[in-house]
């Protein structure tokens, strides 16, 4: 296993030279971001705070964007012949995760909400799904942008601390967990989008949708 991390780091060292920019590549992608970059920051021997400050970064350098154009990529996708099946897909699916956020609850409420789903440092619960969640929520973009950075910076630190507290040849397992954890998740996102039938219940809120 350490060899094959080892092998993997080089390579990316090889093609991208710094190994800063590997953990700020790797925290920009989605369901991986800081949860993935903070361990591989520490299995290149950087310091804890510049892995933190990598790792935080990275994660949430799309965000502003992201709140702005991911849900309304989404809808876009959802009206075309092609991609119709990838964009309701995956509306529902940050629509379900939405739900663990009281849509009706006031503003503070709604923050803190965010707050707390973005700090849980697992998949599908960081920047990227945290801003679609802001959005079909119609949070106001500042109070979205705020929850959604102090929420990554808290799953960053917990990432940071746990990787700061673990022996150095665990780093390797907890990566390897991580990608593993990452590659089923996106093959059970692949599988529900490839057999993904929209609801009956759905026709409503799929309409207002493709508005």
């Amino acid at each position: 296993m350490d060899a094959i991390i080892s092998t993997i780091q080089n390579f990316l060292s090889d093609v991208f030279v710094h190994p800063q920019i590997v953990i700020v590549l790797i925290a920009i992608l989605p369901i991986v971001e800081a949860r993935l970059a903070i361990p591989m920051a520490f299995a290149y021997g950087l310091p804890w705070y510049e892995s933190l400050l990598l790792g935080f970064a990275g994660s949430i350098i799309m965000a502003p964007l992201l709140l702005l154009i991911l849900i309304p990529f989404i809808k876009w996708l959802s009206k075309t012949k092609l991609f119709k099946k990838i964009g309701e897909a995956l509306y529902s699916k940050f629509e379900n995760k939405s739900k663990q956020i009281d849509e009706k609850a006031s503003n503070v409420k709604k923050f803190w909400g965010l707050v707390l789903f973005v700090a849980i440092p697992l998949p599908l619960t960081g920047a990227w799904t945290g801003c679609a969640v802001a959005s079909i929520l119609k949070m106001k973009y500042h109070h979205a942008l705020g929850g959604v950075v102090l929420g990554n910076f808290i799953a960053s630190c917990i990432m940071t601390l746990l990787c700061a507290l673990l022996p150095e040849n665990i780093i390797n397992y907890v990566i390897t967990a991580i990608g593993i954890i990452a590659l089923i998740v996106v093959v059970v996102l692949l599988i529900k989008i490839l057999t993904y039938k929209k609801k009956p219940e759905q026709n409503e809120e799929q309409t207002e949708v493709e508005q």
